[in-house]
Protein backbone atom coordinates (compact mmCIF):
# COMPACT_ATOMS: atom_id res chain seq x y z
CA UNK A 1 0.00 0.00 0.00
CA UNK A 2 1.57 3.20 -0.94
CA UNK A 3 1.13 5.75 1.24
CA UNK A 4 2.57 9.16 0.88
CA UNK A 5 2.68 11.61 4.03
CA UNK A 6 2.31 15.53 2.55
CA UNK A 7 5.61 17.25 2.86
CA UNK A 8 8.13 14.01 2.76
CA UNK A 9 8.57 14.03 -1.12
CA UNK A 10 10.73 16.52 -2.70
CA UNK A 11 12.41 18.55 0.54
CA UNK A 12 8.95 20.76 0.56
CA UNK A 13 8.68 19.99 4.08
CA UNK A 14 12.36 21.06 5.09
CA UNK A 15 11.68 24.06 2.76
CA UNK A 16 8.74 25.64 4.66
CA UNK A 17 9.87 24.97 8.22
CA UNK A 18 13.24 26.49 7.00
CA UNK A 19 10.70 29.54 5.69
CA UNK A 20 8.82 29.69 8.64
CA UNK A 21 12.02 29.88 10.26
CA UNK A 22 13.95 32.11 8.65
CA UNK A 23 11.97 35.29 9.47
CA UNK A 24 11.73 34.38 12.79
CA UNK A 25 14.93 34.00 13.21
CA UNK A 26 15.78 37.06 11.12
CA UNK A 27 13.27 39.30 13.69
CA UNK A 28 15.17 37.62 15.96
CA UNK A 29 18.65 38.77 15.43
CA UNK A 30 17.46 42.50 14.73
CA UNK A 31 16.13 42.45 18.10
CA UNK A 32 19.15 41.28 19.50
CA UNK A 33 21.05 43.34 17.66
CA UNK A 34 18.83 46.36 18.29
CA UNK A 35 18.99 45.28 22.67
CA UNK A 36 22.83 44.97 22.31
CA UNK A 37 23.77 48.29 20.83
CA UNK A 38 21.71 49.52 23.44
CA UNK A 39 23.31 47.81 26.13
CA UNK A 40 27.19 48.45 24.08
CA UNK A 41 26.44 51.85 23.91
CA UNK A 42 25.43 51.99 28.20
CA UNK A 43 28.04 49.64 28.81
CA UNK A 44 30.44 52.13 27.17
CA UNK A 45 29.34 55.23 28.48
CA UNK A 46 29.11 53.95 31.93
CA UNK A 47 32.77 52.78 31.53
CA UNK A 48 33.90 56.49 30.20
CA UNK A 49 31.80 57.67 32.71
CA UNK A 50 33.26 56.13 35.79
CA UNK A 51 36.93 57.61 34.73
CA UNK A 52 35.79 61.16 33.84
CA UNK A 53 34.18 61.35 37.41
CA UNK A 54 37.65 59.90 38.48
CA UNK A 55 39.25 62.69 37.02
CA UNK A 56 36.82 65.42 38.23
CA UNK A 57 37.17 63.61 42.05
CA UNK A 58 41.07 63.79 41.76
CA UNK A 59 40.57 67.42 40.57
CA UNK A 60 38.35 68.18 43.39
CA UNK A 61 40.68 66.94 46.00
CA UNK A 62 43.79 69.34 44.60
CA UNK A 63 41.57 71.83 45.67
CA UNK A 64 42.53 74.06 48.86
CA UNK A 65 41.97 77.71 50.40
CA UNK A 66 45.03 80.29 50.55
CA UNK A 67 44.47 83.65 51.78
CA UNK A 68 40.67 83.32 51.26
CA UNK A 69 41.04 82.46 47.53
CA UNK A 70 40.36 78.98 46.05
CA UNK A 71 44.03 77.09 44.58
CA UNK A 72 44.24 74.36 42.80
CA UNK A 73 47.40 72.30 42.72
CA UNK A 74 47.36 69.97 40.23
CA UNK A 75 49.83 66.96 40.43
CA UNK A 76 51.71 65.57 37.49
CA UNK A 77 49.72 62.57 37.48
CA UNK A 78 46.83 64.74 36.82
CA UNK A 79 48.05 66.75 34.41
CA UNK A 80 48.67 63.34 32.24
CA UNK A 81 45.16 62.10 32.88
CA UNK A 82 44.12 65.26 31.30
CA UNK A 83 46.42 65.54 28.22
CA UNK A 84 45.98 61.83 27.46
CA UNK A 85 45.00 61.59 23.99
CA UNK A 86 44.17 58.32 23.63
CA UNK A 87 41.08 59.18 25.73
CA UNK A 88 40.23 62.54 23.26
CA UNK A 89 40.35 66.28 24.17
CA UNK A 90 39.77 66.97 27.98
CA UNK A 91 38.77 70.23 29.13
CA UNK A 92 38.42 71.20 33.16
CA UNK A 93 37.05 73.83 35.05
CA UNK A 94 36.89 75.05 38.74
CA UNK A 95 34.54 77.77 39.37
CA UNK A 96 32.93 79.47 42.40
CA UNK A 97 29.87 81.18 42.76
CA UNK A 98 31.25 84.48 41.09
CA UNK A 99 34.08 83.62 38.88
CA UNK A 100 35.87 80.44 37.12
CA UNK A 101 39.30 80.13 39.40
CA UNK A 102 41.07 78.40 36.83
CA UNK A 103 40.52 75.91 33.36
CA UNK A 104 38.69 76.73 30.59
CA UNK A 105 36.78 79.85 31.42
CA UNK A 106 34.38 79.23 28.18
CA UNK A 107 33.83 76.00 29.02
CA UNK A 108 29.47 75.02 29.19
CA UNK A 109 28.16 75.53 32.59
CA UNK A 110 25.81 72.93 33.45
CA UNK A 111 25.06 73.79 36.82
CA UNK A 112 24.61 77.68 37.09
CA UNK A 113 22.38 77.04 40.33
CA UNK A 114 25.54 75.49 42.07
CA UNK A 115 25.82 71.67 43.65
CA UNK A 116 26.08 69.82 47.07
CA UNK A 117 29.17 68.81 48.51
CA UNK A 118 29.75 65.97 47.07
CA UNK A 119 27.06 66.40 44.49
CA UNK A 120 28.20 64.57 41.03
CA UNK A 121 26.24 64.92 37.88
CA UNK A 122 26.61 64.25 33.76
CA UNK A 123 25.50 66.53 31.03
CA UNK A 124 25.83 66.19 26.96
CA UNK A 125 26.64 69.62 25.71
CA UNK A 126 29.04 70.93 22.75
CA UNK A 127 32.14 72.63 23.19
CA UNK A 128 34.36 73.89 20.09
CA UNK A 129 31.91 72.93 17.62
CA UNK A 130 32.34 68.79 19.14
CA UNK A 131 30.19 66.83 21.35
CA UNK A 132 31.45 66.31 24.87
CA UNK A 133 30.14 64.47 28.25
CA UNK A 134 30.33 66.85 30.84
CA UNK A 135 31.23 65.65 34.40
CA UNK A 136 30.17 68.14 37.59
CA UNK A 137 31.30 67.32 41.30
CA UNK A 138 30.29 69.66 43.79
CA UNK A 139 33.06 70.42 46.93
CA UNK A 140 32.56 72.49 50.07
CA UNK A 141 36.07 74.18 51.30
CA UNK A 142 36.84 76.06 54.41
CA UNK A 143 36.25 79.49 53.96
CA UNK A 144 34.24 79.67 50.93
CA UNK A 145 30.15 80.14 50.98
CA UNK A 146 29.28 77.92 48.37
CA UNK A 147 30.46 74.83 47.65
CA UNK A 148 33.03 75.23 44.32
CA UNK A 149 31.87 73.29 40.94
CA UNK A 150 34.49 70.90 39.42
CA UNK A 151 33.79 70.56 35.79
CA UNK A 152 35.63 68.14 33.63
CA UNK A 153 34.66 67.37 29.47
CA UNK A 154 35.46 64.78 27.13
CA UNK A 155 35.21 64.33 23.82
CA UNK A 156 33.22 61.53 22.49
CA UNK A 157 35.61 60.02 19.64
CA UNK A 158 37.12 57.67 21.89
CA UNK A 159 33.91 56.55 23.28
CA UNK A 160 32.63 56.01 19.31
CA UNK A 161 35.39 53.88 18.40
CA UNK A 162 35.14 51.72 20.96
CA UNK A 163 30.94 51.05 20.01
CA UNK A 164 32.00 50.56 16.91
CA UNK A 165 34.37 47.81 17.49
CA UNK A 166 32.12 46.01 19.83
CA UNK A 167 29.30 46.92 17.56
CA UNK A 168 31.42 44.81 14.56
CA UNK A 169 31.82 42.04 16.89
CA UNK A 170 28.30 41.81 17.98
CA UNK A 171 27.22 41.87 14.40
CA UNK A 172 30.44 39.47 12.96
CA UNK A 173 28.95 37.09 15.99
CA UNK A 174 25.15 37.24 14.69
CA UNK A 175 25.88 36.65 11.21
CA UNK A 176 28.44 33.64 11.76
CA UNK A 177 25.58 32.16 14.24
CA UNK A 178 22.45 32.62 11.84
CA UNK A 179 25.04 31.39 8.66
CA UNK A 180 25.67 28.11 10.99
CA UNK A 181 21.59 28.15 11.97
CA UNK A 182 21.31 27.80 8.21
CA UNK A 183 23.67 25.28 7.78
CA UNK A 184 22.31 22.97 10.46
CA UNK A 185 18.80 23.70 10.36
CA UNK A 186 18.52 21.76 7.26
CA UNK A 187 20.51 18.60 9.00
CA UNK A 188 18.24 19.39 11.93
CA UNK A 189 14.98 18.88 10.04
CA UNK A 190 15.68 16.10 8.14
CA UNK A 191 17.40 14.03 11.33
CA UNK A 192 13.77 15.24 13.48
CA UNK A 193 11.78 14.16 10.68
CA UNK A 194 13.07 10.26 10.54
CA UNK A 195 10.59 8.78 12.58
CA UNK A 196 8.14 10.15 10.59
CA UNK A 197 9.88 9.23 7.38
CA UNK A 198 10.19 5.62 8.66
CA UNK A 199 6.56 5.56 9.22
CA UNK A 200 6.10 6.40 5.43
CA UNK A 201 8.50 3.63 4.55
CA UNK A 202 6.60 1.21 7.17
CA UNK A 203 3.35 2.34 5.11
CA UNK A 204 4.78 1.74 1.66
CA UNK A 205 5.89 -1.95 2.25
CA UNK A 206 2.10 -2.79 3.32
CA UNK A 207 -0.22 -4.44 1.33
CA UNK A 208 -3.18 -2.47 0.30
CA UNK A 209 -5.43 -4.58 2.73
CA UNK A 210 -3.51 -4.20 5.66
CA UNK A 211 -5.23 -1.79 7.44
CA UNK A 212 -3.88 -2.63 11.03
CA UNK A 213 -3.04 0.91 13.02
CA UNK A 214 0.63 2.21 12.95
CA UNK A 215 2.73 1.54 16.39
CA UNK A 216 3.34 5.00 18.83
CA UNK A 217 5.51 3.76 20.85
CA UNK A 218 8.87 4.89 18.97
CA UNK A 219 7.19 7.88 17.67
CA UNK A 220 8.17 11.54 18.86
CA UNK A 221 5.81 13.14 21.43
CA UNK A 222 5.05 15.98 18.54
CA UNK A 223 4.09 13.44 15.86
CA UNK A 224 1.85 11.00 18.47
CA UNK A 225 -1.04 13.08 17.66
CA UNK A 226 -0.89 12.91 13.91
CA UNK A 227 -0.02 9.62 14.26
CA UNK A 228 -3.39 9.02 16.44
CA UNK A 229 -5.63 10.35 13.70
CA UNK A 230 -3.65 8.41 11.07
CA UNK A 231 -4.51 5.53 13.07
CA UNK A 232 -8.46 6.80 13.35
CA UNK A 233 -8.42 7.20 10.17
CA UNK A 234 -7.47 3.77 9.25
CA UNK A 235 -10.22 2.55 11.79
CA UNK A 236 -12.68 4.09 10.26
CA UNK A 237 -11.57 2.85 6.64
CA UNK A 238 -11.43 -0.58 7.77
CA UNK A 239 -14.90 -0.71 9.46
CA UNK A 240 -16.25 0.77 5.97
CA UNK A 241 -14.29 -1.73 4.16
CA UNK A 242 -15.72 -4.42 6.25
CA UNK A 243 -19.03 -2.84 6.34
CA UNK A 244 -19.39 -3.28 2.69
CA UNK A 245 -18.12 -6.84 2.71
CA UNK A 246 -20.70 -7.56 4.96
CA UNK A 247 -23.07 -5.55 2.72
CA UNK A 248 -21.63 -7.43 -0.50
CA UNK A 249 -21.52 -10.92 1.33
CA UNK A 250 -24.82 -10.61 2.57
CA UNK A 251 -26.19 -8.86 -1.03
CA UNK A 252 -24.91 -12.06 -2.91
CA UNK A 253 -26.66 -14.53 -0.57
CA UNK A 254 -29.98 -13.02 -0.59
CA UNK A 255 -29.93 -12.62 -4.47
CA UNK A 256 -28.57 -16.52 -5.05
CA UNK A 257 -32.17 -17.66 -3.87
CA UNK A 258 -34.33 -15.78 -6.33
CA UNK A 259 -31.78 -15.87 -9.10
CA UNK A 260 -31.68 -19.99 -8.65
CA UNK A 261 -35.65 -20.07 -8.43
CA UNK A 262 -35.72 -17.85 -12.24
CA UNK A 263 -33.07 -20.11 -13.43
CA UNK A 264 -34.92 -23.30 -12.01
CA UNK A 265 -38.57 -22.22 -13.48
CA UNK A 266 -36.85 -21.25 -16.67
CA UNK A 267 -35.82 -25.07 -17.67
CA UNK A 268 -38.63 -26.41 -16.39
CA UNK A 269 -40.66 -23.81 -18.38
CA UNK A 270 -38.82 -24.98 -21.76
CA UNK A 271 -39.68 -28.72 -20.82
CA UNK A 272 -43.38 -28.22 -20.13
CA UNK A 273 -46.02 -28.08 -22.53
CA UNK A 274 -47.58 -24.73 -23.52
CA UNK A 275 -50.54 -24.42 -21.26
CA UNK A 276 -50.06 -26.87 -19.13
CA UNK A 277 -50.40 -26.96 -15.60
CA UNK A 278 -46.44 -27.27 -14.37
CA UNK A 279 -46.05 -24.03 -17.16
CA UNK A 280 -48.27 -21.92 -15.29
CA UNK A 281 -46.66 -22.97 -12.05
CA UNK A 282 -43.39 -22.20 -13.17
CA UNK A 283 -44.57 -18.86 -14.64
CA UNK A 284 -46.10 -18.52 -10.99
CA UNK A 285 -43.14 -18.92 -9.47
CA UNK A 286 -40.97 -16.73 -11.62
CA UNK A 287 -43.12 -13.99 -11.68
CA UNK A 288 -43.06 -14.37 -8.24
CA UNK A 289 -39.00 -14.87 -7.69
CA UNK A 290 -38.56 -11.92 -10.22
CA UNK A 291 -40.81 -9.45 -7.80
CA UNK A 292 -38.60 -10.68 -4.84
CA UNK A 293 -35.63 -9.50 -6.88
CA UNK A 294 -37.19 -6.00 -7.85
CA UNK A 295 -37.79 -5.28 -4.36
CA UNK A 296 -34.48 -7.00 -2.88
CA UNK A 297 -32.26 -4.55 -5.44
CA UNK A 298 -34.55 -1.70 -4.81
CA UNK A 299 -34.32 -1.97 -1.03
CA UNK A 300 -30.49 -2.33 -1.68
CA UNK A 301 -30.05 0.75 -3.62
CA UNK A 302 -32.41 2.45 -0.68
CA UNK A 303 -29.81 1.08 1.77
CA UNK A 304 -26.84 2.63 -0.11
CA UNK A 305 -28.46 5.64 -0.83
CA UNK A 306 -29.37 5.96 2.82
CA UNK A 307 -25.87 5.50 3.92
CA UNK A 308 -24.76 8.18 1.54
CA UNK A 309 -26.98 10.46 2.42
CA UNK A 310 -25.83 14.07 3.29
CA UNK A 311 -28.27 16.10 4.57
CA UNK A 312 -27.08 20.49 3.43
CA UNK A 313 -28.35 23.01 6.08
CA UNK A 314 -30.17 24.33 2.63
CA UNK A 315 -32.23 21.11 1.89
CA UNK A 316 -33.79 21.78 5.20
CA UNK A 317 -37.75 22.64 4.87
CA UNK A 318 -40.16 23.52 7.44
CA UNK A 319 -43.38 21.15 6.57
CA UNK A 320 -46.52 20.93 8.51
CA UNK A 321 -46.28 16.96 10.30
CA UNK A 322 -49.80 16.81 9.96
CA UNK A 323 -49.95 17.46 6.03
CA UNK A 324 -46.79 15.71 5.90
CA UNK A 325 -47.69 12.14 7.21
CA UNK A 326 -51.51 12.12 5.90
CA UNK A 327 -49.80 12.45 1.96
CA UNK A 328 -46.77 9.87 2.86
CA UNK A 329 -49.94 7.31 4.00
CA UNK A 330 -52.24 8.62 1.15
CA UNK A 331 -49.45 6.79 -0.83
CA UNK A 332 -50.07 3.54 0.47
CA UNK A 333 -53.75 3.39 0.96
CA UNK A 334 -53.87 0.70 -2.09
CA UNK A 335 -50.85 -1.57 -0.51
CA UNK A 336 -52.89 -1.60 2.38
CA UNK A 337 -55.96 -2.70 0.34
CA UNK A 338 -54.51 -4.95 -1.28
CA UNK A 339 -53.15 -6.63 2.18
CA UNK A 340 -56.62 -6.65 3.83
CA UNK A 341 -55.38 -4.04 6.01
CA UNK A 342 -57.27 -0.99 7.70
CA UNK A 343 -55.47 2.05 7.40
CA UNK A 344 -56.22 5.37 9.25
CA UNK A 345 -54.72 8.66 10.17
CA UNK A 346 -55.12 11.04 13.39
CA UNK A 347 -53.95 14.93 13.08
CA UNK A 348 -52.49 16.64 15.76
CA UNK A 349 -54.85 19.95 16.35
CA UNK A 350 -53.14 23.18 15.36
CA UNK A 351 -50.37 23.23 12.88
CA UNK A 352 -47.51 20.93 14.16
CA UNK A 353 -43.96 22.18 12.41
CA UNK A 354 -41.02 19.63 11.81
CA UNK A 355 -38.22 20.56 10.01
CA UNK A 356 -36.68 17.71 8.19
CA UNK A 357 -35.40 16.42 4.70
CA UNK A 358 -38.50 15.78 2.34
CA UNK A 359 -37.59 13.46 0.32
CA UNK A 360 -35.51 11.68 2.66
CA UNK A 361 -38.15 11.86 5.44
CA UNK A 362 -40.63 10.65 2.87
CA UNK A 363 -39.06 7.14 2.07
CA UNK A 364 -38.16 6.88 5.68
CA UNK A 365 -41.88 7.18 6.83
CA UNK A 366 -42.50 5.16 3.76
CA UNK A 367 -40.43 2.55 5.01
CA UNK A 368 -42.04 2.52 8.08
CA UNK A 369 -46.08 2.45 7.18
CA UNK A 370 -44.68 -0.45 4.38
CA UNK A 371 -43.73 -2.89 7.11
CA UNK A 372 -46.55 -1.91 8.89
CA UNK A 373 -48.59 -3.09 6.71
CA UNK A 374 -46.38 -6.05 5.09
CA UNK A 375 -46.14 -7.80 8.12
CA UNK A 376 -49.62 -7.05 9.66
CA UNK A 377 -51.83 -10.12 10.17
CA UNK A 378 -55.48 -10.45 7.71
CA UNK A 379 -57.88 -7.94 8.59
CA UNK A 380 -55.35 -5.93 10.66
CA UNK A 381 -55.09 -2.10 11.29
CA UNK A 382 -52.44 0.04 10.84
CA UNK A 383 -52.97 3.63 12.60
CA UNK A 384 -50.63 6.94 11.44
CA UNK A 385 -50.70 10.07 14.21
CA UNK A 386 -49.11 12.88 15.04
CA UNK A 387 -48.15 14.03 18.38
CA UNK A 388 -46.51 16.33 20.54
CA UNK A 389 -43.95 14.81 22.86
CA UNK A 390 -41.54 16.34 25.47
CA UNK A 391 -38.51 15.97 23.39
CA UNK A 392 -40.78 17.75 19.98
CA UNK A 393 -43.24 16.77 17.40
CA UNK A 394 -43.71 12.74 16.26
CA UNK A 395 -45.22 10.71 13.73
CA UNK A 396 -46.12 7.31 14.79
CA UNK A 397 -47.02 4.06 12.62
CA UNK A 398 -48.86 1.79 15.31
CA UNK A 399 -50.04 -1.59 13.76
CA UNK A 400 -51.92 -4.35 15.71
CA UNK A 401 -49.86 -7.09 14.26
CA UNK A 402 -47.48 -9.93 15.62
CA UNK A 403 -45.17 -7.07 17.21
CA UNK A 404 -41.38 -7.25 17.89
CA UNK A 405 -40.23 -9.13 21.13
CA UNK A 406 -38.14 -6.97 23.32
CA UNK A 407 -35.14 -9.12 23.12
CA UNK A 408 -35.53 -8.86 18.99
CA UNK A 409 -36.10 -4.96 18.81
CA UNK A 410 -32.04 -3.94 18.85
CA UNK A 411 -31.14 -6.84 16.33
CA UNK A 412 -34.13 -5.90 13.91
CA UNK A 413 -31.90 -2.72 12.93
CA UNK A 414 -29.43 -5.46 11.60
CA UNK A 415 -29.26 -6.20 7.29
CA UNK A 416 -30.96 -8.87 6.30
CA UNK A 417 -32.03 -9.60 10.04
CA UNK A 418 -35.47 -11.36 9.72
CA UNK A 419 -37.24 -13.31 12.55
CA UNK A 420 -38.40 -16.35 12.09
CA UNK A 421 -41.81 -16.47 11.86
CA UNK A 422 -41.33 -14.32 8.90
CA UNK A 423 -39.06 -16.24 6.61
CA UNK A 424 -42.47 -17.37 4.86
CA UNK A 425 -43.69 -13.86 4.01
CA UNK A 426 -41.80 -11.80 1.13
CA UNK A 427 -39.43 -9.72 2.52
CA UNK A 428 -35.44 -8.90 2.71
CA UNK A 429 -34.87 -7.53 6.29
CA UNK A 430 -33.69 -4.32 5.02
CA UNK A 431 -36.64 -2.46 5.95
CA UNK A 432 -35.76 -1.28 9.12
CA UNK A 433 -32.11 -0.67 8.98
CA UNK A 434 -32.70 1.29 6.27
CA UNK A 435 -35.70 3.73 8.17
CA UNK A 436 -32.84 3.96 11.26
CA UNK A 437 -30.39 4.98 8.69
CA UNK A 438 -32.16 8.13 7.46
CA UNK A 439 -33.48 8.65 10.76
CA UNK A 440 -29.85 9.81 11.44
CA UNK A 441 -29.45 11.48 8.25
CA UNK A 442 -31.94 14.02 8.71
CA UNK A 443 -31.31 13.83 12.46
CA UNK A 444 -34.41 12.42 14.17
CA UNK A 445 -34.47 9.70 16.16
CA UNK A 446 -36.20 5.83 15.37
CA UNK A 447 -37.73 3.98 18.32
CA UNK A 448 -39.62 0.66 18.59
CA UNK A 449 -42.36 0.10 21.35
CA UNK A 450 -44.81 -2.27 22.12
CA UNK A 451 -48.59 -0.83 20.61
CA UNK A 452 -50.66 0.93 23.18
CA UNK A 453 -53.51 -1.56 22.61
CA UNK A 454 -50.87 -4.47 23.99
CA UNK A 455 -50.08 -5.99 21.28
CA UNK A 456 -48.56 -5.04 17.68
CA UNK A 457 -45.19 -2.50 17.14
CA UNK A 458 -45.37 1.02 17.85
CA UNK A 459 -42.62 2.90 15.62
CA UNK A 460 -42.08 6.38 16.72
CA UNK A 461 -39.74 8.87 14.38
CA UNK A 462 -39.33 11.69 16.74
CA UNK A 463 -38.04 15.56 15.38
CA UNK A 464 -36.72 17.75 17.98
CA UNK A 465 -38.43 20.91 18.74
Amino acid sequence: MAVHLPGLSGGSLTARLLRSMVLPMAGLALLLGFGGAIAIRGAVQAVNDRILAAASRALAESLNVEDGEVVLNLSPAIFGMLEDNERDNVYYSVATSRRVVTGYADLPNVAPNGLRDTEVEFYDAVYKGRAVRIVAEGRRLPGIAQPVVVEVAETLGARERVSRRLLAGLAILEVTLIGLAGLLLPLAVRWGMRPLIRLRDEMDRRVASDLTPLPTEDVPSELRDLVRGFNGMLQRLDAAMQGMRRFTADASHQMRTPLSILRTHIALLRKAAPGSTEARNSVNDIDHASERLQRLLIQLLALARAENATVAPESIERLDANEFAAATAAEHVSDALREGVDLTFERLPGVPIIATHPELCTELLGNLIDNAIRYNRRNGSVEISVERTSAGIAIVVEDDGPGIANEDRERVFTRFTRLDRDTQRSGSGLGLPIAQTLAGAIGATLSLDTARSGRGLRATLTFAA
